[in-house]
């Protein structure tokens, strides 16, 4: 098992220096394609929010197929004009090429300072499965997951990092610049704009043992490679990062060891500290940190060392040293996973996943910071953005 894996791996990263991946996949505006109805998804899950100056909702997830991996999975992007009581039709749809052999999955949103939507996801190569390559179920090496579903082999290794712009997301009909390819990694999270002015962008690339990021001093323009700590183990960096008061930037991540790890730099992200455990508990999966607009840290977190469950809003009021405030997100307490954020005229936005081919329910929650600090044990509010039908 370990050397077909390992021949898979060399056959991948062959194909990605090709490279299919470099290539954008295409961007379908407002597709008629019933494969793209909600009625008929077996999976979605990993979603992602983002609100406009206007206070359009934009919410994105990974959805299509049988599960994830497959060759059947999209991203797509839908909105809101009634501050979330109703949802469009997919805006847009960004679909894997099998006959390219290229999966495209994890949409990320994020409004940038100027007021354009970004529209994040990554692209990686599949191969098709041979007799000399196959089976493999699920292999493992040096915490590079290689996996086969169907006549697809997925070397979960080096993603090519893409985005689309549009200037005017509050538009009648938005308008998406082509795809361009930024640079290597995962990115699955929204970009940290420095005090400086520096965008720093938390892709991660599973094929070192430092947590990898991109900078970019022009807005978006150009994106410098850069590489910090050395990585407390773990397949899914899935780092995001703040910046601290005093102008040093804490960049948590995720770990295998029950626990969250940090890791800070003080010189602007040049350079980094080595990573230590944060004690914060999270059972290795997807987290989000970033200062609100009044200037307290949010993070939120499933409350728990080994299972995705109890996702829970905390709020820090020194610099996240300590998290005096949590409170409870939503009635589902099993296999909830990948909150996202977005802040907007005084409230938090807040979604997040539940059960990827069980439920498949994409939800948003809506509230305040006072609503975290109140004084309940009564979990808050989340509604069903989607589900399909079952």
């Amino acid at each position: 098992m370990q050397e077909i894996t390992k021949r898979v791996i060399e056959q991948s990263l062959r194909g990605f220096d090709k490279d299919e991946a470099k290539k954008p996949c295409r961007l379908l505006y407002r597709p008629r394609d019933e494969k793209y109805a909600e009625s008929i998804r077996q999976f979605q899950g990993c979603p992602t929010v983002s609100v406009t100056r206007g206070g359009r909702i934009y919410l994105g997830w990974y959805a299509g197929g049988e599960r994830e991996p497959d060759m059947e999975n999209y991203n797509l992007l839908v909105y809101s004009d009634d501050n979330g009581e109703t949802f469009s039709e997919p805006l847009l749809v960004i679909p894997s090429e099998p006959d390219r052999g290229v999966h495209a999955l994890d949409i990320q949103t994020w409004i940038a300072p100027s007021g354009a939507l970004w529209v994040f996801w990554v692209q990686n190569n599949a191969l098709r499965a041979t007799e000399a390559l196959s089976p493999l179920c699920g292999a493992q090496a040096d915490h590079r997951i290689v996996v086969q579903f169907g006549d697809w082999i997925y070397p979960d290794l080096r993603h090519a990092a893409y985005f689309s712009v549009c200037e005017d997301p509050d538009a009648k009909d938005p308008v998406f610049s082509e795809p361009r390819n930024f640079d290597i990694g995962f990115l699955r999270c929204k970009p940290l704009v420095l005090s400086s002015g520096r965008w720093l962008l938390c892709n991660y690339d599973q094929l070192t043992d430092t947590y990898g990021y991109s900078f970019s001093d022009d807005a978006g323009k150009h994106f410098e490679r850069r590489y910090g700590a050395g990585k407390i183990p773990t397949p899914y960096d899935e780092t995001m990062a703040y910046e601290r008061r005093d102008g040093s930037i804490r960049m948590l991540a995720r770990t295998v060891d029950g626990t969250l790890a940090e890791t800070v730099s003080r010189d602007g992200g040049l350079s980094f500290s080595d990573a230590v455990s944060t004690g914060i508990p999270s059972p290795n999966t997807r987290f989000y940190i970033g200062r609100t607009p009044s200037g307290r840290i949010l993070l939120v977190n499933n409350d728990d060392r080994e299972v995705r469950s109890k996702m829970t809003v905390y709020l820090s009021e020194d610099d996240g040293a300590t998290f005096p405030y949590k409170r409870r997100v939503g009635d589902e307490t099993h296999l909830t996973s990948y909150p996202d954020v977005d802040f907007y005229g005084g409230k938090i936005y807040l979604t997040f996943d539940h059960e990827r081919t069980g439920a498949r329910e994409i939800l948003l929650s809506v509230f305040t910071e006072e609503d975290v600090m109140a004084d309940t044990d009564v979990p808050i509010p989340a509604k069903i953005i989607s589900k399909p039908n079952a």
